[in-house]
């Protein structure tokens, strides 16, 4: 398997993650300061990793020339240049598409339940 082939099958198999995650129904959340307390946990270190993955990839792409095949040749998804981008990149733009999804899923809750009356109930 080439190592385009193998960052066609990673892109796809992040992005097939990341579209099931979005789709699926938050679950009700939980009382009490300690459910409060590990989803603050959570949430930091889900913006830790996803600042690292898009930080790397903005390194990646200012480090690894296209016209320079020894700086990526035998990374991952080398030799070529797309499927070296694909692999390192890909999580960066799942992370970025998954963040936006999550700001706007949160501005349009805001706004329905901004447009409600007082006493209304959402069906």
């Amino acid at each position: 398997m080439t190592g385009l082939a193998v960052a066609a099958v990673v892109a796809a198999g992040l992005i097939t993650v990341g579209l099931i995650t979005a789709r699926r129904p938050a679950s009700p959340p939980a009382a009490g300061w300690g459910a409060r307390l590990r989803r603050a946990a959570v949430r930091l270190l889900l913006l830790a990793a996803g600042a690292f993955l898009v930080a790397r990839a903005g390194y990646i792409l200012a480090t690894a020339h296209p016209s320079r095949p020894e700086t990526y040749r035998h990374a991952w998804g080398g030799p070529r240049y797309i499927g070296f981008i694909a692999v390192h990149v890909g999580p960066a733009i799942l992370v970025l598409f998954l963040t936006g999804l999550s700001l706007y899923r949160r501005l349009r809750g805001r706004r329905r339940a901004s447009s409600r009356a007082p006493g209304q109930i959402s069906v």
